[in-house]
């Protein structure tokens, strides 16, 4: 399943983040794609503090590549920005975290690995727009449909 949000603004993205981190579940893997300054982090950001996460903590994890952070649940925040490609060393920590199933796993240039994701993982994609980011979800699973039920639900208030 597929769905466009739109065009959304600041307010708008984070109550979409609010409402992905709010579905999400320990052992669930989120994929996001889109260019620099299209909004990962923030919206990364956004979700952390629903998942438990004190404000401000998230940072990207350009230079570290993975940041781990206690919330309700363990968070993994990956940021393969800096690699070109697949880094042996880095795989066989994604592999570690998907096997351990203790967490979440959000991952940013998602697109570096991208053979290596499995077809259960949400993927968020963000572009530029006019007043805002557009942002795009995929998932073969509920959880799409869950988090579009809410985000429609919450649109007729």
């Amino acid at each position: 399943m597929k769905y466009n949000f739109g065009c959304l603004e600041r307010v708008e993205m984070s109550k979409l983040a609010s409402i992905v981190a709010k579905e999400l579940k320990p052992s669930k893997t989120v994929l996001l794609y889109g260019q620099l300054g299209s909004g990962k982090t923030t919206f990364v950001a956004q979700m952390a503090q629903d998942l438990g996460i004190e404000k401000g903590r998230v940072r990207s994890p350009s230079f570290s590549l993975i940041n781990v952070y206690k919330g309700h649940s363990l968070v993994y925040h990956v940021d393969l920005y800096r690699l070109e490609g697949p880094d042996k060393e880095i795989l066989m920590d994604l592999e570690e975290i998907i096997e351990g199933r203790d967490g979440i796993l959000i991952v940013e240039w998602a697109d570096r690995f991208e053979g290596f994701w499995s077809q259960d993982c949400l993927k968020i994609f963000f572009d530029f727009c006019e007043n805002g980011r557009m942002i795009q979800m995929e998932a073969k699973d509920e959880l799409l449909q869950k988090i579009v039920s809410r985000w429609l639900n919450g649109k007729k208030v």
